[in-house]
């Protein structure tokens, strides 16, 4: 028999327990910095909740941002003390609070916003390389002839003229 555990399109996988053994040990470690970052990225779980984007894009695209939001409650806990009771002073502040969902938003823009900009960058890539071929195929003409361009080949559509 074949073994077919083996993850398909030969990439490698990394099975979950090898990854969530460390991170749940250092969370013990940090406590108290693990508790306000993971109050502090509930926007995250909210974007995986409705994420179905093909490899999960929105998720990372908002928990990114939403990390770096995020980094202004852990500089307060960490400029606290890093204590049980500097949680919840930590957690009020509301500037935190602002920083961590202004995060959020800006990951659901650059989400949001991302096809427009591939999409405008794919028609301008496709514009410079028609007119790379057209060059290279009216020079051809002017070598070879007309019979060149063939039936598929790029005509010149001439503007149309205002009438007035």
């Amino acid at each position: 028999m074949t073994d077919n555990s083996a993850p398909a399109g030969g990439s490698i996988g990394i099975k979950p327990m090898v990854i969530a053994i460390p991170v749940l040990l250092i969370a013990l470690v940090f406590l108290p910095s693990a508790i306000v970052i993971g109050v502090g990225m509930i926007p995250t779980i909210v974007a995986r909740v409705v994420d179905t984007s093909p490899g999960k894009r929105l998720t990372v695209t908002v928990g990114g941002f939403n990390l770096l939001g995020c980094l202004y409650f852990l500089h307060k806990i960490w400029a606290a003390g890093q204590g049980m009771g500097d949680i919840q002073p930590t957690l009020m502040n509301s500037f935190g609070w602002l920083s961590a969902l202004v995060g959020a938003g800006v990951g659901w823009i650059v989400f949001g916003f991302m096809p427009v900009i591939i999409g405008k960058f794919a028609e301008t890539q496709t514009a410079l390389r028609l007119r790379s071929i057209t060059k290279d195929q009216e020079r051809l003409v002017e070598d070879w002839g007309e019979s060149v361009r063939g039936m598929y080949g790029v005509h010149e559509v001439p503007a149309p003229k205002d009438e007035d």
